[in-house]
């Protein structure tokens, strides 16, 4: 539970910077592997909303998250840059003018396994991501809240009001 939150709210802060800061970068012009179908710009599937396809409701910009084995992984994307939490941190350029759709990350502590891959089909609700190393990950988009809540609701009145009254907490 405290792995899923962290992950949330991880993507959030991520999901906000990317999003939000204007990152741009260069990226490599194609993978000179065989054209796949659909890929993200040839998607036809309806919009969330039930209207019309928009260039980018069935392209790769947003955030997006699975699970691969025990680990989950959240991939967000936007303004030719994309991020991918899980195991490792990664980040890096995707190239979208390129057929297919190109990720070009780099990942902290050196992990090659999601480093280089290629959008096999994107619909705007799902995204798969052959990688390189052989691995292929099914993403489904999430939407991540853009105003924080208000009000506090029905909170139970015991709830402490300062973290003096938590007392001594175990460490580990």
């Amino acid at each position: 539970m405290r792995t899923s939150a962290r992950c949330a709210g991880a993507a959030a802060v991520l999901a906000a910077a990317l999003l939000a800061g204007g990152c741009s970068g260069g990226g490599d012009s194609g993978s000179g592997e065989p054209e796949r179908s659909p890929t993200a710009r040839e998607s036809t599937g309806p919009t969330a909303d039930g209207g019309e396809p928009t260039a980018d409701s069935g392209g790769v910009n947003g955030n997006w998250t699975t699970t691969s084995g025990s680990d989950a992984l959240v991939l967000s994307v936007g303004d030719g840059q994309a991020a991918l939490l899980g195991r490792s941190t990664c980040t890096g350029p995707v190239d979208t003018g390129a057929d297919p759709v190109t990720f070009t990350l780099t990942c902290a502590d050196g992990d090659e396994e999601r480093t280089r891959g290629t959008v096999e089909s994107a619909d705007g609700r799902k995204l798969e991501i052959a990688w390189e190393s052989g691995t292929t990950d099914t993403f489904t988009r999430v939407e991540i809240p853009t105003e924080l809540p208000t009000g506090t609701g029905d909170l139970p009145s015991t709830l402490p009001s300062d973290l003096g009254e938590l007392g001594g907490l175990p460490t580990e």
